[in-house]
């Protein structure tokens, strides 16, 4: 599955995950994820999933799991929000639950539409402080449901 990390609408950092996610697919995320900690901003993240087809294999999911282990005090430090779009109500009610049993490091919801996501991205980038760019306004202004390109677009 490609993974696209896309910083276009910087604070707001988007995910898009499509197909199936393969191991050799977290080298990319991993590598794109840490150049965002690197620049040491505060941001938000929204993970779109909706197009997932499968779930991961176990080893996927465990090296997924360990590499968010090693950056947690990143992700305390810097991600504000994580938003993840998901379509099925019985994967966000399992998500939702798991981190009231692991908490996570930031607030992270599991949201059904792109539009939930933005909105409680941009509401915790406010909260913040946080300038958002003239697009993502835009994006925001736009009649619902909003597509993805227009959230990333100048």
């Amino acid at each position: 599955m490609p993974i696209r990390v896309r910083a276009e609408a910087w604070p707001l950092l988007v995910v898009v995950a499509e197909g199936s996610l393969v191991r050799s697919e977290l080298d990319v995320l991993e590598r794109e994820v840490g150049a965002v900690y690197a620049r040491k901003e505060r941001f938000a993240t929204l993970v779109e999933t909706s197009q997932v087809l499968t779930m991961p294999d176990a080893a996927t999911r465990k090296r997924l799991a360990d590499w968010q282990n090693e950056t947690r005090g990143d992700i305390a430090r810097l991600n504000v929000i994580t938003a993840t779009v998901v379509s099925s109500a019985v994967v966000r009610g399992a998500m939702t639950a798991m981190n009231w049993i692991f908490r996570p490091p930031n607030r992270q919801i599991a949201v059904a539409s792109l539009d939930e996501g933005l909105e409680a991205c941009v509401a915790a980038l406010r909260a913040e402080g946080l300038r958002l760019p003239a697009s993502l306004t835009r994006a925001r202004e736009a009649p619902r449901p909003r597509p993805l390109e227009l959230v990333l677009s100048d």
